[in-house]
């Protein structure tokens, strides 16, 4: 009987999910999931809730753990696991000062290198952001390119990821086009095969996103990722950790979570985090460690960026995923890499510095708000939900996104318009609505988990 090996990566970019004792492996939790026999993790449960997602290689599910970074899991001939542990890249780099003009050439090296060994039109998700703009920027035959932006404000066109990207494009001279979005509210059941309980379901209007592109184009297409380039840049920021419970710092979950104090597999301690903040405290002490753990933590949501354009027959890459170029953008000098003046300063040397230039756009994000405006969100299931969260909290969360109130609708209606619109957020007046939001996205995944454990 052949061996069966499975790796992962430096970050641990693409997920490997096991099942302790059935034995089963797979990059999809939902063929690991004994569902006639669910039980779920307390603690597992309880960081799922908190963070939003699957932290330190253990899901909400028992006995269904994933593979750290840096290491091998081996079906050895008796069906028995053997998982290795690789030494960790990052450890080398902590006390490094790089240089910015080696890491644009790194970045010059890699893309068009890449560029070299692929065929075809050459698909870059654009944001309008630095990541991708780098991306454009360095690939050598413009014609290749076709780039795709979706907005975030009401007014899609006016968003300023979709008004940034078409202007470089315009500069760069590349294939551009615009995708609207908000109907993704359509696609949890898709959301749910390929991610199921291991990580919340905000990241749908990605499915909506590469369905649309994929219509337009022949499809099976080199395909150049950002994932995380944004967090290698100086973008991201982890405060000091001091305690075991300061470990949540490196969440980095923007809100997107609900609250395990409604939780009723209630742990008097958590020693996942514990035993994580002891085995790594004293790396914990260095910045870039601190932004690479974040990264870790969040990856098995993060990896969606991938794992989608994937399913729809695309070839991604990407050059952040590559330590050497990564750990490089990290060890820049803390004053060039404070609100990425290295990356400012490229682009205004090569045309690029499209946020200088006098051109209309909008800074509001209320995607998520079109979308509950356009396919109405079905309520969460108390009844199975109930046995292991609060029914009032629930209850809570149905309320505030399924009972549509006049007054409900009024303020957010205001809050798409300009200057109004900020005034209200700042007063707070979509608090509970985004809070509740975070927490239905995040639930909704444990619903369906326990819907299946019943057929």
């Amino acid at each position: 009987m052949q061996q069966k090996i499975y790796e992962t990566d430096w970050l641990a970019s693409r997920p490997v999910f096991y099942n302790e004792m059935t034995h089963q492996v797979s990059f999809n939790i939902n063929d690991v999931i004994d569902f006639k026999n669910l039980e779920f993790h307390e603690e597992g449960f309880n960081n799922f809730l908190d963070f939003g997602y699957s932290i330190l290689e253990q899901t909400p599910i028992k006995n269904v753990k994933f593979l750290p970074h840096s290491s091998r899991l081996t079906i050895q001939d008796d069906g028995k696991f053997l998982i290795e542990q690789f030494r960790d890249p990052v450890e080398e780099w902590l006390e490094k000062i790089s240089h910015e003009d080696d890491v644009w050439e790194l970045l010059r090296e890699a893309i068009q290198s890449w560029e070299d060994s692929v065929e075809g039109e050459i698909i870059i998700p654009t944001s309008g952001g630095y990541d991708s703009r780098i991306l454009n920027l360095f690939i050598k035959d413009k014609s290749r390119i076709q780039s795709f932006t979706y907005g975030v404000s009401g007014n899609q066109s006016q968003s300023f990821e979709v008004v940034n990207a078409q202007k470089f494009s315009e500069i760069l001279g590349t294939k551009w086009t615009q995708i609207p979005l908000g109907d993704y509210h359509l696609f949890f059941d898709e959301w749910d095969k390929e991610f199921g309980v291991s990580v919340h379901a905000h990241g749908m209007y990605h499915i909506e996103f590469y369905q649309q592109i994929i219509s337009k184009i022949r499809g099976n297409n080199p395909f150049l990722s950002g994932i995380v380039g944004d967090a290698w840049s100086g973008n991201v920021n982890i405060p000091e950790i001091h305690f075991a419970s300061e470990v949540k710092l490196l969440s980095y979950s923007h809100g997107l979570n609900a609250d395990s104090h409604y939780s009723y597999l209630n742990t008097k301690n958590n020693c996942l985090l514990e035993n994580y903040y002891a085995t790594n405290q004293e790396k914990l002490k260095f910045p870039i460690f601190r932004v690479v753990e974040a990264i870790r933590f969040k990856i098995v949501l993060l990896s969606y960026l991938l794992t989608i354009p994937q399913s729809f027959g695309f070839n991604p890459w990407s050059p952040f995923l590559i330590p050497e170029i990564a750990l490089s953008m990290l060890t820049l000098p803390l004053d060039r890499k404070q609100n990425r003046i290295w990356q400012q300063d490229f682009f205004r040397k090569h045309g690029l510095d499209v946020e200088s230039m006098k051109i209309k756009k909008s800074y509001q994000n209320n995607l998520n708000f079109q979308a509950w405006k356009r396919i109405p969100l079905q309520p969460l299931n108390t009844n199975l939900l109930a046995n292991y969260i609060d029914l009032s909290y629930l209850e809570c969360i149905n309320q505030e996104l399924t009972q549509k109130t006049l007054i409900r609708k009024q303020l957010l209606e205001l809050q798409c318009l300009p200057k109004i619109g900020g005034l209200l957020i700042r007063l707070g007046t979509n608090d509970s609505h985004y809070r509740a939001y975070a927490a239905y996205l995040t639930l909704k995944p444990i619903e369906k988990v326990l819907l299946q454990s019943y057929c």
